[in-house]
C-alpha cells in the first residue's frame, strides 16, 4: 500500500504554487496577468502572498491602462465643478487643483503599491489611454525616489499638456543633470494604442450616429484611416518600422513641431517610439524639392524632422542601398532605434528598440537595418501605393526630366496609353534628362501602368 500511494503521489502534476516558483516561469507568466489577478492571486494564501510580494521580478511590468480603479471616464472631464465622482463622493476642495483632480484615481492604485512595498521594483509602467495621468504625475514618476520607472507608456492620455512634458524632458537630459539621472530610458507617447473589439464597434457605432466621441480621432493629427487602425504595429508579420510600410506617424506630426528640439535634446539619454529623420535628410539635402528646401530653411533650419515614413530594409529601388550612416543592428548605438512595441517586461532598452530578426529566403538571418524619413526628402521619389523610393545618386527629380516623359504622361488616359516599355525606356530621342520615375505619387514603372491597365477597361478610371 505504501508503494502504491508513493507511485501515485509521484505521478501528480506540480501545483501551481511549486510552478511559480521557478523564477523563469514566474517571469514569463505573470507580465500576461492583470494587476487584479496578481493581487487575487496574492489573497489566496500566504504562501502565494509571500512569493509575489517579495519577488522583484513580479512587479517589475505594471499595465494600469485597463485597472478600473484608475480609470476617469472621459464624461467626467467637462464636469469637474459640480464634484460627485466615482472616487470622490464630496464636493470638490477649492483648493484642489485640477492635476490633483484628476490624478486622484491613479495615485491611488499606485500608493496601493507604495504600501505594498512593491512601487520601486515597477520597470516597465503602462499607462495608456487614462485621463488620470498628469503632468504633475508623470514628474514624479520620472524624478521622484519612490519610482524606479525604467519604460513608461503614455499614449493617448488626454489630459497631458504637451509643452509642459516637452520642457520637462529637456529638463531630464540637460547636460548639468546629476551622474546617473534620469531613470527614465524610454518614453512610449507617439503611437497609437490599438483598439479592443468593444472600442472598435463603440467607435463605429458612435461614428456612424454621428456622435463626437474622445477617441482616437480627436488627438493630435486626427486618425490614421480604419485601414491602418486594425494593424498598428505588424506588417505583412513584421513590425511596421522595419517594413515597407510607408506612413508610420499620425498626420499630425508631419509638420515641424518642439517635438523635433525634444528629441534631439533627448538624444542618447531618453528614447522613444518616434526618431528623428537624420540620415535621410543628411542624404537627400542636396537634392530637395525647391518648396521643401524653401520652408525646411524658413522653419527650424538645422533641426532634422520627425520621420513619418517607414520604408523598410530593402534600400534605393535603383541601387539598393541605404542612406549613408543608417542604424544597423548590432552595429549602431541601440539610442538610434525606435521603441517597438509592446515594451518588455524586463525593462531593458535594449530589448524595447530591439528589431525583429531579418530572415532571407535561403534561411539566413541578415543584420537588421532602419531606414526612415521625412515627408520632405521623399517628395517626387517615393511610390505611396508599393513604398519604392529613389536615393540622390539614382534620381534627381528637380535637376532634369524628359520633357516628352511629361507630355505622354499627361495625355495618359485620355487620346494615348503609353506601354510599360516606354514607360521604363522612353520613347524620346532626347540625350538630357532623366525619365520620370514617380508621377502623381505613383511609381510610373510599376504601380502607375498597373493601375491605367485596371481603369482602361470598361467603367474604370479611364474609360
Amino acid at each position: 500500500m505504501a508503494l502504491e500511494k508513493s507511485s501515485a503521489s509521484e505521478s501528480l502534476p506540480p501545483s501551481l504554487l511549486e510552478l511559480l516558483s521557478n523564477s523563469l516561469i514566474l517571469d514569463n507568466t505573470v507580465p500576461h496577468l492583470p494587476l487584479s489577478g496578481i493581487f487575487a492571486l496574492s489573497r489566496t494564501s500566504h504562501s502565494f502572498r509571500e512569493l509575489l510580494l517579495r519577488t522583484p521580478s513580479a512587479f517589475r511590468y505594471v499595465d494600469l491602462s485597463k485597472c478600473r480603479g484608475a480609470y476617469v471616464s472621459p464624461n467626467l472631464l467637462t464636469r469637474i465643478d459640480i464634484g460627485g465622482n466615482s472616487w470622490r463622493a464630496e464636493r470638490i476642495d477649492e483648493n484642489l487643483t485640477e492635476d490633483e483632480f484628476y490624478a486622484g484615481p491613479l495615485r491611488g492604485v499606485l500608493s496601493h503599491l507604495r504600501r505594498m512595498k512593491v512601487l520601486a521594483n515597477v520597470q516597465t509602467l503602462v499607462l495608456d489611454g487614462l485621463s488620470s495621468v498628469t503632468n504633475d504625475l508623470i514628474s514624479d514618476i520620472v524624478i521622484s525616489p519612490e519610482y524606479n520607472v525604467r519604460l513608461l507608456s503614455i499614449r493617448k492620455c488626454l489630459n497631458v499638456n504637451e509643452a509642459k512634458l516637452q520642457q520637462l524632458l529637456r529638463h531630464l537630459c540637460r547636460p548639468s543633470r546629476p551622474e546617473g539621472t534620469p531613470r527614465l530610458q524610454g518614453l512610449y507617447f507617439f503611437s497609437i494604442p490599438a483598439l479592443t473589439p468593444w472600442q472598435k464597434e463603440r467607435e463605429m457605432r458612435h461614428n456612424a450616429a454621428g456622435v463626437l466621441t474622445l477617441g482616437v480621432t480627436t488627438s493630435q493629427g486626427a486618425q490614421l484611416g480604419a485601414s491602418q487602425l486594425d494593424d498598428l504595429f505588424v506588417f505583412d508579420g513584421v513590425d511596421r518600422w522595419y517594413a515597407p510600410s510607408g506612413r508610420i506617424m499620425v498626420q499630425g506630426y508631419v509638420q515641424r513641431s518642439p517635438w523635433e528640439e525634444t528629441l534631439l535634446a533627448c538624444a542618447g539619454v531618453i528614447s522613444f517610439d518616434a526618431v528623428l529623420c537624420t540620415h535621410m535628410h543628411k542624404d537627400m539635402a542636396d537634392v530637395l524639392h525647391p518648396a521643401s528646401r524653401d520652408y525646411l530653411a524658413e522653419i527650424k533650419a538645422g533641426i532634422p524632422p520627425l520621420a513619418t515614413f517607414a520604408l523598410g530594409p530593402g534600400g534605393c529601388a535603383g541601387c539598393g542601398r541605404a542612406p549613408h550612416n543608417a542604424p544597423v543592428w548590432g552595429v549602431s548605438d541601440p539610442r538610434e532605434f525606435p521603441l517597438l512595441w509592446p515594451p518588455p517586461s524586463n525593462g531593458r532598452l535594449v530589448d524595447a528598440v530591439r528589431p525583429p530578426k531579418k530572415v532571407m529566403e535561403d534561411g539566413s538571418i541578415r543584420a537588421q537595418r532602419l531606414i526612415v524619413s521625412c515627408t520632405w526628402c521623399l517628395t517626387n521619389r517615393h511610390c505611396d501605393n508599393c513604398h519604392r523610393w529613389w536615393c540622390s545618386d539614382c534620381y534627381n527629380p528637380t535637376n532634369s526630366k524628359k520633357l516628352s516623359d511629361l507630355e505622354r504622361l499627361n495625355r495618359a488616359g485620355l487620346s494615348y496609353l503609353p506601354s510599360r516599355e516606354e514607360l521604363s525606356n522612353g520613347s524620346s530621342g532626347e540625350k538630357d534628362g532623366d525619365h520620370i520615375k514617380v508621377f502623381n505619387g505613383l511609381c510610373v514603372e510599376n504601380c502607375l501602368v498597373s493601375e491605367w491597365m485596371a481603369g482602361a477597361g470598361g467603367g474604370g478610371m479611364w474609360g
